[in-house]
């Protein structure tokens, strides 16, 4: 196993490196089955080395530096960093009504996929209990008793109402799938259906 004098090393390079999801995780793994790969820190960096001939150095906040081709150099373009984006943060439902406080006692999550074929809607109904979703395909049309629509579009994310009478419809021409996520308790049920 290799081992490195991390007490020079930036901080930025040792989470890169060291943490499962790091974005240099698979090289530390390399340099542990390759017994012809050795490593040293110098500058804060660390210098990747192959039967004593430098082969690739590391940086924390600047991009590597391949010095030359090697089968361990491969491992950066396998790199991916993870890609986050928030889809919604509020404290509202779609309508813009207020979400209500959260329940007492223990919660229960329940998470659902929803497929809407082309064409099809849920029947009335309303929910006790928040939930929110994400849209994964097609198109959904959202109609409040009164009348209020709301379209949501393949990628967005929807917050429902809570306690208001409403039902969704698939207007498009391809299934619409959408996932559900509910903060309820148990025996709560997700909606209450309505004539």
């Amino acid at each position: 196993m290799t081992t490195i004098d991390t007490t020079n090393m930036c901080s930025h390079l040792r989470r890169k490196l060291f943490d499962e999801g790091g974005e240099y995780h698979r090289i530390w793994q390399a340099l542990q089955d390759d017994p012809e790969l050795t490593a040293v820190v110098r500058s804060r960096q660390l210098h990747i080395y192959r039967n004593g001939k430098k082969i690739l150095v590391l940086a924390g906040k600047s991009a590597p530096k391949i010095i030359r081709e090697d089968r361990i150099c491969e491992k950066l373009a396998e790199v991916k960093s993870v890609e986050t984006t928030e889809l919604v943060r509020t404290s509202q439902s779609w309508d813009g009504a207020a979400l209500p406080d959260y329940p007492q006692g223990r919660p229960e999550l329940v998470a659902m996929k929803y497929v809407f074929p082309a064409g099809k809607k849920l029947g009335w109904h309303h929910h006790d209990v928040m939930n929110c979703g994400v849209l994964v395909q097609g198109e959904l049309t959202i109609v409040a008793q009164d009348g209020t629509e709301k379209v949501v579009h393949e990628g967005e994310a929807v917050v429902e109402m809570v306690g208001t009478i409403h039902h969704g419809e698939n207007r498009g021409t391809k299934p619409a799938i959408l996932y559900m996520f509910y903060l309820s308790q148990k025996g709560t049920p997700l909606s209450v259906p309505h004539e």
